[in-house]
């Protein structure tokens, strides 16, 4: 096989999480008393960490007063909230203990934060994923190459060649990019073809079991 060693991001890639954090959001601007957000709107805000999401759906982003304290606030309602219509995309949990079954090595490298993670990670990927990289906040997050480094290390992964790199938007196809890695893009996660054309990936896969055919 071409690739021994995949490294996957989460949210639009392995779990549609678009809902539970659109919900949460809204909940907390609606406490607030600020105005609130439609799904799609909010498609557009995430990718990039919880705390680029607050940003971008505040009235005046980092310049809000209270910010860091609506912050806090969203992250721990969200870490209690992630669940409830959080779900794989259709094929996920197939693929993934296929893949387990073939002898290839898998770690999920994300923005989110490590709490929320690691509680996904626990529901729905064990045993045939067991470590997961979140933003933990002691590291550089993507699309820095600290994280993908933390993974490759976690897994004794040291040939590059070997590592494929797999998510579903602007940020981790620069995050592969910069960390000198190959990688696929979903185009049923959070961005579609046209935001992801200027990208050169090994493979654009409009469902997660192309990607056994792309490995092989």
């Amino acid at each position: 096989m071409k690739y021994d060693t995949i490294l996957f991001d989460l949210d639009g890639t392995l779990l549609y999480t678009l809902e539970d954090l659109t919900d949460s959001i809204n909940y907390m601007l609606s406490k607030y008393n600020y105005p609130t957000h439609p799904i799609e709107s909010v498609k557009r805000f995430v990718g990039n960490g919880l705390r680029m999401l607050v940003t971008r759906a505040l009235p005046n982003g980092e310049n809000q007063e209270g910010f860091e304290d609506f912050l806090r606030e969203f992250i721990d309602y969200y870490n209690h909230h992630n669940r409830i219509k959080t779900k794989p995309y259709p094929g996920i949990l197939e693929t993934t203990e296929k893949l387990a079954s073939m002898g290839i090595n898998m770690a999920i490298v994300t923005n989110k934060g490590q709490t929320a993670t690691n509680s996904l990670l626990e529901d729905y990927f064990k045993p045939h994923i067991t470590i997961a990289i979140g933003d933990d906040g002691n590291h550089a997050r993507k699309p820095d190459p600290e994280p993908i480094n933390m993974a490759l290390k976690a897994l004794c992964a040291n040939d590059k060649s070997k590592v494929l790199f797999v998510g579903d938007s602007d940020v981790d196809a620069t995050t592969a990019e910069n960390s000198g890695l190959d990688y696929v893009l979903c185009t049923y996660g959070f961005r579609d073809m046209e935001d992801l054309k200027e990208f050169k990936p090994v493979a654009f896969i409009d469902s997660i079991d192309k990607l056994l055919d792309v490995i092989k």
